[in-house]
């Protein structure tokens, strides 16, 4: 996914997708990721956890 529809800014507001392959849910849950903050939905959050910094 690229940053654009990765990370979009509604009214000063970032909307980040769920980085899980697939999903196009509200990602809620920031992880720190080897390259920066990556972003899960309340039913991938368990993927963020996982990911190696």
């Amino acid at each position: 996914m690229s940053d654009e529809t990765q990370s979009r800014i509604s009214k000063g507001v970032y909307i980040h997708y769920c980085m899980h392959k697939g999903c196009n849910k509200w990602g809620a849950y920031g992880f720190k990721g080897r390259y920066g903050t990556e972003w899960f939905c309340f039913e991938h959050k368990d993927d963020g956890n996982l990911t190696p910094l």
